[in-house]
């Protein structure tokens, strides 16, 4: 399987190598903070204890 990937990863080193001054990686800002909502938090509080197994099973 590696040797399937091989060329990929060379070719995507390749060019990080060939553009890393242009797109100036180094100095990238800072991703923004996504907001939790009452919505995801709500949804995250109900999904507490559940997990896909228990959900199969039943």
């Amino acid at each position: 399987m590696g040797d399937e990937w091989s060329g990929l990863a060379d070719l995507l080193a390749n060019l990080i190598a060939k553009y890393a001054d242009d797109l100036d990686i180094e100095h990238l800002p800072e991703s923004p903070r996504i907001k939790k909502t009452e919505k995801f938090c709500t949804l995250m509080r109900k999904s507490d204890g559940e997990s896909i197994e228990n959900k199969e099973a039943a």
